[in-house]
């Protein structure tokens, strides 16, 4: 029979689900606030406000549209491969998670 000492003795399966939780938090952390903000020009701010519309209303005709522009458009690279990053997050229906990324590059504006 246990002692009641080793019935409320936590579980070590719990403990390391803890750690791993703890780490992967601190991990996101750490990129988040390392990542450095994109700039976006006069039409790449605009394009990203059609876009958080088109993430929001889930407007696959609309995403098709900005898609076709971002290929015409010839913006800086790191402009580029935001924009291409949240427009595939879009097409893969990760609506909420691009329209999120949209938010994040256009507060991204506000506070330089």
């Amino acid at each position: 029979m246990k002692s009641n000492r080793e019935k409320n003795k936590p579980s070590s399966g719990g403990r390391n689900l803890g750690v791993v939780l703890a780490v992967i938090a601190c991990a996101v952390s750490i990129w988040y606030f390392s990542r450095s903000p994109v700039a976006l020009d006069g039409d790449g701010y605009d394009l990203t406000v059609a876009l958080y519309r088109v993430c929001n209303q889930r407007d696959t005709d609309g995403l098709n549209q900005i898609a076709g522009r971002l290929q015409e458009m010839n913006p800086p690279q790191s402009q580029q491969d935001a924009l291409k990053d949240i427009v595939d997050d879009a097409q893969q229906g990760n609506w909420r998670a691009a329209m999120t990324a949209c938010r994040s590059l256009l507060d991204d504006q506000v506070r330089r």
